[in-house]
């Protein structure tokens, strides 16, 4: 959940100050369609002949339970293969409507240990929540011993595979680089917002 005065960076450049808690109001971009929507449509079936008379679609209502559901099962707080390991490292790429077409990090990506580990991050559902019907948050901290050496980091990446350099990045955030210190440790919040 955005708090006041939090500062969200969008890929288009712009930079939006959170005026009250909960999820700003951002005007969509041409290309993007975060709502959810679902149509029903029914058809009667004469028994004899088989003849099918089709009815109008009509919208149908996805309830708080069913949202919250597609939003565990996409991001990975109901289960363990989907976007629930993270991916840290160092994008040459600027931040930009082009990352829709990224699929890793572009430069270098740290294993866990980076002096020789080839594990990414495993966000836990214990570290997955819901806030309120329309953001999930993840959470994860990168423990000095996480990233055992200085590495300069500006990237944190969501895949659906635990080993770096395998699968295809589910999604791609980029920030001011800054290099990670042998006895620091980086926290990282990660929240999905699903627009209403």
């Amino acid at each position: 959940m955005f708090q006041k005065g939090d500062r969200l960076h969008l890929h288009d450049g712009r930079v939006i100050s959170v005026r009250r808690a909960g999820i700003p109001k951002i005007k969509r971009g041409k290309n993007e369609h975060a709502a959810i929507r679902g149509f029903v449509r029914g058809a009667l079936v004469n028994s004899t002949s088989g003849e099918e008379v089709r009815g109008d679609y009509h919208e149908n209502v996805i309830t708080t339970y069913g949202h919250g559901m597609v939003i565990k099962n996409f991001v990975g707080l109901a289960g363990s293969s989907y976007a629930s390991f993270w991916g840290i490292g160092y994008h040459t790429q600027a931040q930009s409507s082009a990352f829709s077409t990224a699929s890793a990090i572009d430069s270098t990506e740290y294993g866990l240990h980076s002096t020789g580990g080839v594990s990414r991050a495993t966000v836990s559902a214990g570290s997955q929540t819901l806030s309120g019907t329309w953001t999930l948050s993840q959470s994860f901290q990168y423990a000095s011993t996480h990233i055992s050496h200085a590495q300069t980091v500006n990237c944190v990446a969501q895949y659906g595979n635990s080993s770096v350099g395998a699968g295809t990045a589910l999604s791609l955030a980029t920030f001011a680089s800054s290099t990670k210190g042998t006895t620091q440790a980086l926290n990282i919040t990660y929240n999905w917002v699903f627009s209403t």
